[in-house]
């Protein structure tokens, strides 16, 4: 009996890897894919460990063989060997095969956020903390919290850019916004530079690759943009830490489209290292309901009504972060 629950057990996890695992391949990263990728690899290398426990002879036995079954161990053993050198070293057929994947395909559309920024989402707050990656320096840590925190929540983008408006880092992007310009948000299929064209345009002229995908010669020298935080820290130089939200399906007389509604707006906040840091209320500078083509700023509030409610405190801190027992700040 205990055999028969290894062989189907195996079969089945098999097919959860099988299946998770062409989905991360072919699809946008999913943190729900890989979830339960992960499970389902842990469920199969507790049934392998099974079943090398309940074969142990016979294992045992063609490693100790002689001939043909030590021929045949060889054989297999420099045949994974060769595989698993060429994944390493991107040999072909590796090379060839990874190409074919969401990520090598879609590079160019593929946004990562600082490796030095985290977040934690509490349903009303929002936390973001950006660590220094060099001891004695500040870190960043920005609080948004939604007036609403039962509604659909409304996309989001946060990133600091120096004073001349030159993106400096991504500190986050709404999983799923990160990783194609064709997306959904809430059920509404749009495009990444519609929903939030401030910071597409600002990511744009850093990293010279247009929402269409086509590289922009007037700004493709900056493909090779490796500006961080830490340059302006150690240096004390200013810089504005910027918040872009939008919520779909939220039209008025000003702005009748049904699915994209109001603009989005853009709330900023202004820090001088030099004088230590603190805290900061980010505060309404501007809305994208022209920055669709060419990151223009509407500095006119007019007409926009319930977008002006999406969130109810945007604060921002340079220094020290404390975290409490609940994971608070």
């Amino acid at each position: 009996m205990t055999r028969h629950i290894v062989n189907f057990g195996l079969l089945f996890a098999f097919l959860g890897l099988t299946v998770t695992g062409v989905m991360a391949f072919t699809l946008p990263f999913s943190i729900t894919t890989t979830r339960v990728h992960i499970i389902f690899g842990a469920l199969t290398l507790l049934l392998v460990v099974a079943h090398l426990v309940s074969r142990t002879r016979y294992f045992s036995g063609k490693l100790k063989g002689r001939g043909a079954s030590r021929g045949m161990v060889g054989a297999v053993m420099l045949a994974v060997g060769l595989l698993a050198v060429a994944a390493f070293a991107g040999w072909w057929p590796t090379d060839a095969a990874i190409a074919l994947g969401y990520e090598s395909r879609n590079r160019a559309a593929i946004v990562r956020e600082s490796p030095a920024a985290g977040f934690l989402d509490t349903g009303s707050t929002r936390w973001i903390v950006r660590e220094p990656e060099e001891p004695g320096l500040p870190s960043l840590a920005l609080a948004i919290r939604f007036a609403d925190p039962e509604g659909p929540a409304p996309a989001v983008a946060a990133w600091v850019e120096s004073t001349t408006g030159t993106m400096i880092e991504t500190l986050y992007l709404d999983e799923g916004l990160g990783y194609s310009e064709q997306v959904e948000w809430q059920g509404v299929e749009t495009e990444r530079h519609k929903l939030l064209p401030i910071w597409r345009h600002r990511y744009t002229l850093v990293s010279g690759v247009e929402p269409s995908g086509e590289v922009d010669l007037y700004s493709a020298a900056t493909q090779t943009h490796s500006f961080k935080l830490e340059k302006h820290l150690k240096e004390e130089k200013e810089f504005v830490i910027c918040v872009e939200v939008n919520a779909v399906r939220d039209p008025n007389a000003a702005w009748p489209d049904e699915e994209l509604g109001q603009p989005s707006l853009l709330y900023t906040a202004y820090f001088e290292p030099a004088t230590g840091g603190g805290y900061a209320l980010l505060e309404l500078t501007a809305h994208g309901g022209g920055a669709q083509q060419g990151g223009t700023l509407e500095y006119d509030f007019e007409g926009i009504d319930s977008a002006m409610k999406l969130v109810d405190l945007l604060l921002a801190k340079l220094g020290p972060v404390s975290r409490d027992s609940d994971g608070s700040q």
